[in-house]
């Protein structure tokens, strides 16, 4: 192996190995370089354009940086549930990645895109108070807040819900942080306990736990400051 293809090994290597820690400190002068393309020596840098192969470690170094933000972005979400902070966000679909939850003129919750989606206060701990749970409040219309109702999500005002005796469990709902994939949350029902958040037919509901890939795109969603 040249020294050209060994150094592009040991890269790739070295920011493989940064994408499970965020400490830095593993990375020696190699994965340095890449981190800050500029830095790499011209010699070696001619050599890696040669091949091609100097854009692949660009990309791989956005990546990172990309995932270093996500990680701080939800380091801090969890941080404001944890201390019962209210914070507002947007909830991104995993499999949908342009469309966001909302609701119509009827309080329906759908997964919407662009003048579509609403921003909620995620409400943590949720209405029951128990802990690792989370309400979502509309940030455009306070005190209604999202609840199921056979199944189904709908926004209602917390003062005259249908079925007032439960609409505090019908509207909290567990935390599962990335339970299938990372940086994405799912939502399961504090009274119907395997019924996750989901999508169908770009409808809001939750529905038994199904063990496809399509259920757990589905039924995962991202919190965000702003859909992208």
């Amino acid at each position: 192996m040249t020294g050209v293809g060994l150094l592009v090994v040991l890269t790739i290597a070295s920011i493989a190995n940064a994408f499970t820690t965020s400490d830095l400190s593993p990375f020696d002068g190699i994965a340095a370089s890449v981190i800050n393309p500029d830095s790499i020596d011209s010699t070696i840098d001619s050599k890696l354009r040669e091949d091609g192969i100097l854009e692949a470690a660009k990309q791989l170094s956005l990546l990172l940086k990309v995932q270093q933000k996500q990680t701080a972005d939800l380091k801090m979400i969890i941080d404001q549930q944890s201390c019962g902070c209210n914070v507002k966000r947007y909830q991104r679909s995993q499999n949908y990645p342009l469309y966001s939850w909302g609701f119509n003129q009827n309080g329906e919750g759908y997964i919407m895109k662009e003048f579509g989606y609403r921003q909620f206060r995620l409400v943590s701990p949720g209405l029951t108070g128990q802990n690792n749970t989370v309400s979502f409040e509309s940030v455009d219309y306070p005190d209604y807040y999202l609840r199921h109702f056979g199944f189904q999500l709908f926004l209602e005002n917390v003062q005259s819900p249908r079925n007032p005796q439960i609409f505090d469990k019908d509207a909290t709902f567990h935390i599962r942080q990335n339970k299938w994939f990372p940086y994405f949350n799912a939502y399961e029902s504090v009274n119907f306990p395997n019924r996750f958040i989901r999508h169908s037919g770009f409808r809001l509901r939750i529905d038994p736990y199904r063990n496809t890939n399509l259920y757990k795109k589905d039924a995962s969603f991202q919190t965000v400051l702003r859909p992208e």
